[in-house]
């Protein structure tokens, strides 16, 4: 079991997580609308992990949708960073702008790294992290395309509520939208490699560690604790 919600707040409260998560967004997330080509430069970051879990982050910096850019889901990938580093977790982040969306496009270069990472890690679940802005009228959307990207494992989203719910978090929505589009990364996990995944939409309130470190305390808080219990 994992630790309690106390004491994780407190494990963060003594380890300066904020400064961290602030750092980590400077060094590898850093937002820039310079392109570069990905046959020339790796335009992921990648750690490996020791936990069935992967965590994703595809759309950490910027990125290209019908040709034209799009803004970035502030410290998502922070966050799966993060994970890696407090969990054991494999995990896994867009770093560049390479031209692509990965979760709309197909063919998709993301896609064909985290299959790669699924079958070498062992992965048996994903966690695909993403963001939305503060006027939602949620804190954290969980989105399965009605249920089909669990592969009828509705107990393990069952436990991501709990989690979220014990760390907090009162307005948690089955985000209809998040995961629908047939070529988001949840699909695609779901459909070609056979598990089970969910989308993960995250409100900007608990996305700036500054602002509100406490938030960003309890969002790592009940992540950690689905990561290990899954």
């Amino acid at each position: 079991m994992g630790k309690k919600p106390e004491d994780i707040l407190v494990e963060f409260n003594r380890s300066h997580i904020n400064e961290e998560a602030v750092n980590v967004e400077k060094v590898y997330f850093y937002k820039t609308d310079k392109r570069v080509n990905p046959k020339q430069e790796e335009p992921f970051w990648f750690s490996r992990g020791k936990l069935p879990v992967l965590v994703s982050a595809p759309h950490a910096v910027r990125y290209y949708r019908q040709k034209k850019i799009k803004m970035s889901d502030q410290f998502t990938g922070a966050i799966v960073y993060l994970l890696n580093q407090l969990t054991g977790c494999p995990a896994i982040a867009a770093t560049k702008l390479y031209g692509g969306d990965p979760n709309f496009d197909n063919p998709c270069i993301y896609k064909e790294r985290i299959a790669e990472i699924c079958g070498r890690e062992k992965v048996k679940f994903v966690l695909d992290i993403h963001g939305v802005a503060r006027e939602r009228e949620f804190d954290v959307g969980l989105g399965t395309n009605v249920g089909k990207t669990l592969l009828v494992k509705t107990r393990m989203l069952e436990l991501i509520e709990h989690n979220f719910q014990g760390f907090g978090f009162s307005r948690i929505s089955h985000y209809h939208f998040a995961a629908s589009e047939p070529n988001t990364i949840a699909n695609y996990i779901t459909r070609e490699l056979g598990i089970p995944a969910v989308q993960i939409e995250i409100n900007k309130q608990y996305r700036v560690p500054a602002q509100n470190p406490k938030g960003f305390h309890r969002l790592l808080g009940a992540l950690m604790a689905s990561i290990r219990e899954l």
